[in-house]
């Protein structure tokens, strides 16, 4: 089978329009991933190549001044192209979370409140320097059923992470209940992708995009 690899649909083959099931796969700082998971498993470098995989051959490919390499398309032009968007598709509906909307205002509640989206700085980006330690920051995002237990909880910034109005328990990028009465608690995630927007835009191309509160 031959697949759309952005959305996962079958184009040509035995199962062409199926569509394989989405799973999260947030793109998190390291110093996060350990934090979260001390006893997490890490790819070894130990390959028996020589290539160097602290480095990227695409120097500079999200800078949002270049056009997207090899896209032949029509891009959207509500966003720039290379804008990073926290992307998800919530009853239905498709949307876009610019970066640099949540980037200001690192909590976002949606969906009459039953969704959040988390923001986080701190996660260098992949594509923009040569070695990927001198890269700049872009940030983490995730999204989250805010109901637990079937109570609906809403959420303010503090600091690098989350605290919830209704408990004050302190919540980290992943969902995870981390200080508080609500310590050990995870919120449901709502898989999204983090991605470029003329990508995004090209799949659904009736997305909503997240203008911000001001």
């Amino acid at each position: 089978m031959i697949d759309r690899q952005f959305i996962g649909e079958g184009i040509v083959g035995e199962l062409a329009g199926k569509t394989l099931t989405m799973i999260q796969s947030p793109l998190i700082s390291f110093d996060d991933f350990t934090t979260a998971y001390p006893e997490g498993v890490v790819l070894s470098r130990d390959t028996g190549f020589s290539r160097s995989y602290g480095q990227i051959p695409y120097v500079g490919y999200d800078d949002p001044d270049n056009a997207p390499f090899l896209f032949r398309g029509n891009p959207d032009r509500r966003l720039s192209p290379k804008e990073r968007v926290a992307a998800v598709t919530i009853g239905g509906v498709d949307i876009a979370f610019p970066f640099t909307v949540l980037e200001r205002e690192r909590v976002v509640s949606y969906a009459d409140g039953e969704a959040v989206v988390f923001f986080k700085p701190g996660t260098l980006s992949a594509l923009d320097k040569r070695r990927i330690d001198d890269s700049r920051d872009v940030g983490a995002t995730g999204i989250f059923d805010a109901r637990l237990d079937g109570r609906k909880l809403t959420f303010r910034p503090d600091g690098d992470r989350f605290v919830d109005n209704e408990t004050g328990t302190v919540w980290n990028i992943l969902g995870q209940a981390i200080d508080g009465h609500l310590a050990g608690s995870q919120l449901t995630d709502i898989v999204h992708g983090n991605h470029f927007w003329f990508a995004w835009g090209v799949f659904k191309p009736d997305s909503l995009i997240y203008r911000g509160l001001s």
